[in-house]
């Protein structure tokens, strides 16, 4: 029997060639009939999936660049869960172009060897049934498992692949887990189908956000335990109540074949609802559930809504200085969630994590370098939370001795100690009962208090030292570490019970370098080191903070603007008020003109035996423009350094 005769057999009996798959799974039979007949393949072929022109690649990723910069933070996370040598993690985009990649560097060369790495084509007219070209026709999550693939050289793969669509039901890209040599049976795969359905999910509504940020976002189920999480349906509604966005699921709750035929509709045409009480709605209880009727006789829906988001500005070019109007101070409690960086796919990620924990009894884990804001992300959801009327207590782990540690997180009970208070001490436990305690640095508490602390949790009480009478307490702990805790746990210097106690959720918080709102996050700094009042950044200066890596994060630029700020003399921040080696880099990367980062002079020559320009700049820059100070270094009089600058055309900054 010919090899051709034996794939028309297996198309018959709607089993591929040696497949283990079952007679439902009928995507495959149409799959290989679409290979025999449309495509005219042959099985028995070795096949490369080709690589694409290297300009189709940039052009793709280009165009996706916002859906690239939620899925990459979302396939990281994905990929840490999966934890498999043989698996590699692929995103293609709506033509079967793989986008990003990621495997076990051990694995790479396995993965590249098929062709599946950024740049090759994996639809099925050129690599047949697969697991993402197979998912873009079909338009739903699968599986290929080995032997089912069309080509036999691809026998060794199995693919679970899952679709990403943007918010009028258009399929964007597929993500997709393939695993070589899976030894695994196939019907293990659906586990791991289903987990790159979530993945998936989770991309797609933090897409549908993301595009949809300047109208109301309605999430909503029949369920109220189901708004807010992954199952709830999502619509985007404009001004003028018409819906300008819809998801999957919210076509299937109100009975759409597709999420296109709700754009256009008017809301009060889905539910009891317009857009006056929406709006209501937003402002009286931002991100509560609450309910109303659906049309449809009998149908009652539970519903969140976010209001709009100020418009974007961050793509666009600042030709001139931008003036950045104060803000308007905070009135809600937990208004400043959203000011933590929701513009950010990976703060907008951790603000909704957030938003579906903080009112639930779960711990929350903060992690990120030192000075990502850990601190200000902890009081904001405290803010935000059911919490916020009782006290948010911090306490910094690695600030404290470990001899006072003890006493100042547990109290102590009068004469507990010499040199103990009269009336004893509460601790910081007591005194955030009912509210917030933030537990900065738990990588650095000592394993005699992790003990302690761990019964606190277990038991809900505390008994201060020197007492032996317990205290009950409501306690809800976020903690923070730049720590690898798990790395800690094996070094034995962290309880792993006490982790998985804290760990209730991991939110992690992206160096500032990272950020994808870092101009929004400059403007913020800039306004609050100014005490509230309108300030000015001129292009040049915003370029070169923009290009600086910024090692100290958000603690640094805070300590950069606030410096820039006093040496101005008008609220305008110039590119001469930046750190001078800030301005060098920014000069050698082209974030800067060369012309800007040392100021030019006027055409003049130095004097036998004196320093030159970027001698005598450098150390006016060392000390801040200060005269005498840099006159005092040079072993002259002010008005010597003056005449020297004035020869050889160098400007102070107030004079510029």
């Amino acid at each position: 029997m010919t090899a051709h005769t034996r794939c028309d057999d297996a198309v018959r009996h709607a089993r591929p060639v040696g497949a283990r798959a079952s007679v439902q799974d009928a995507y495959l039979k149409a799959s290989w009939q679409r290979c025999l007949q449309d495509y005219q393949m042959r099985p028995e072929v070795a096949h490369e999936p080709p690589r694409a022109p290297s300009h189709m690649l940039s052009e793709s990723r280009e165009a996706l660049h916002r859906l690239l910069r939620i899925a990459r933070v979302e396939m990281q996370n994905f990929y840490e869960q999966i934890g498999h040598s043989n698996n590699t993690l692929v995103l293609t985009d709506a033509s079967g172009l793989v986008l990003e990649q990621l495997c076990d560097s051990r694995q790479a060369r396995v993965f590249r060897a098929v062709g599946l790495v950024p740049g090759f084509l994996w639809d099925e007219p050129h690599a047949g049934t697969n697991g993402p070209g197979t998912c873009l026709l079909e338009g739903r999550a699968l599986t290929v498992y080995r032997d089912e693939h069309f080509f036999r050289n691809f026998s060794n793969l199995s693919c679970s692949a899952a679709p990403i669509r943007d918010p009028a039901g258009k399929l964007l890209a597929v993500l997709d887990v393939s695993c070589f040599d899976c030894t695994d049976s196939r019907q293990s795969q659906m586990q791991t189908m289903l987990l790159v359905s979530a993945s998936a999910r989770s991309i797609e509504k933090m897409y549908f956000s993301s595009t949809m940020s300047e109208n109301w976002i309605l999430r909503f189920h029949n369920r109220a335990e189901c708004v807010g999480m992954m199952r709830d349906a999502m619509l985007a509604v404009d001004g003028d109540g018409l819906v300008c966005g819809a998801d999957a699921a919210a076509a299937l709750l109100l009975g759409q074949e597709r999420p296109g035929d709700l754009l256009g509709v008017e809301i009060e045409q889905l539910f009891e609802l317009n857009a006056e009480r929406l709006h209501d709605r937003a402002h009286e209880m931002p991100c509560r559930v609450w309910s109303a009727r659906g049309l449809a006789p009998g149908s009652n829906y539970f519903f969140s809504v976010r209001p709009p988001l100020q418009a974007r500005t961050s793509g666009q070019r600042i030709v001139a200085a931008t003036q950045i109007a104060p803000q308007r101070p905070t009135t809600a409690a937990g208004a400043n969630l959203e000011a933590t960086g929701e513009r950010d796919p990976a703060m907008a990620f951790n603000i909704w994590c957030a938003e579906q924990v903080m009112d639930k009894r779960i711990n929350i884990l903060l992690q990120g370098d030192t000075g990502t804001g850990k601190g200000t992300l902890a009081k904001a959801i405290h803010q935000r939370s059911s919490r916020s009327r009782h006290p948010f207590i911090a306490m910094c782990c690695a600030a404290i001795p470990e001899t006072l540690a003890e006493s100042e997180l547990f109290g102590y009970a009068a004469g507990a100690f010499t040199g103990a208070r009269s009336g004893g001490m509460r601790g910081k436990i007591v005194a955030s009962h009912g509210g917030t305690l933030f537990l900065d640095e738990i990588g650095d508490m000592p394993l005699s208090l992790q003990a302690r602390l761990l019964h606190v949790l277990e038991e809900r009480e505390v008994t201060p030292l020197g007492s032996t009478k317990a205290i009950p307490v409501d306690l809800h702990i976020i903690s923070a570490s730049n720590h690898d805790l798990p790395q800690l746990i094996q070094k034995g210097l962290f309880r792993e019970d006490l982790y998985y106690r804290l760990n209730g959720i991991t939110l992690s918080l992206p160096p500032l370098r990272d950020r994808h709102d870092l101009r929004e996050l400059i403007s913020a700094v800039c306004i609050s080191e100014n005490d509230g009042r309108a300030a000015t950044i001129t292009p040049q200066a915003m370029d070169c903070l923009l290009a600086h890596a910024w090692p100290g994060n958000i603690r640094e630029l805070r300590n950069v603007v606030r410096t820039a700020l006093a040496l101005s003399s008008d609220c305008t921040l110039h590119l001469e008020h930046l750190p001078l080696a800030m301005r060098r880099h920014a000069a050698e990367v082209g974030a800067a003109p060369a012309s800007a980062a040392l100021p030019a002079p006027v055409p003049g020559t130095p004097a036998d035996g004196e320093p030159g320009v970027s001698e005598i700049m450098a150390l006016l820059q060392h000390h801040r423009w200060n005269i005498s100070h840099a006159a005092e270094a040079l072993g002259v009089s002010r008005n010597t350094l003056y005449r020297r600058m004035h020869r050889l055309g160098i400007l102070t900054p107030r004079s510029r």
